[in-house]
């Protein structure tokens, strides 16, 4: 793709994904890799993907109910939207949406989760609801280029 560009990531699980021209990786201890969108001004949202893994022998189905949980719990006035399964380069997944406030602002969440052998990977684009049409399509397609290590997994 165009204008694209190929981060890997690798502590602790060597994570790949095409991110949009215009996007940033911004550093954030304990994950995998942080993009933003970037020339926005200070005080503006800035859509955002998150890539965390972590080790779960956990059912994807728990896993999954505890992530909806504690956006419950984490959340000013969280709405679930959707929940509902998935399948990603041969491994089931789940997919949770959601919407947030941060003041009089509304955060939509797009959260995927995939259950690989030993790990779980987490896949988290946040935008406000007016930034959606911006940016939906550059999260499906970053999702859609996700790889990893297999033999980390």
């Amino acid at each position: 793709m165009a204008g694209w560009v190929k981060r890997t990531i690798h502590p602790p699980l060597a994570v790949a994904v095409a991110t949009p021209e215009g996007w940033e990786r911004v550093p954030v201890e304990h994950t995998e890799l942080v993009a933003a969108l970037a020339g926005l001004p200070a005080w503006t949202f800035r859509p955002s993907l998150v890539i965390v893994s972590y080790f779960s022998d956990e059912p994807l189905p728990r896993i999954a109910l505890r992530a909806a949980q504690e956006a419950q719990r984490q959340y000013e006035d969280p709405l679930l939207i959707a929940s509902e399964p998935l399948e990603h380069a041969g491994r089931p997944g789940r997919r949770l949406e959601f919407t947030y406030r941060i003041g009089e602002t509304t955060v939509l969440v797009r959260r995927w989760i995939l259950k690989l052998e030993q790990r779980c990977l987490d896949v988290v684009a946040s935008s406000t609801v007016g930034q959606v049409p911006l940016v939906r399509g550059s999260f499906d397609a970053m999702m859609a280029s996700l790889q990893w290590d297999e033999a980390a997994a």
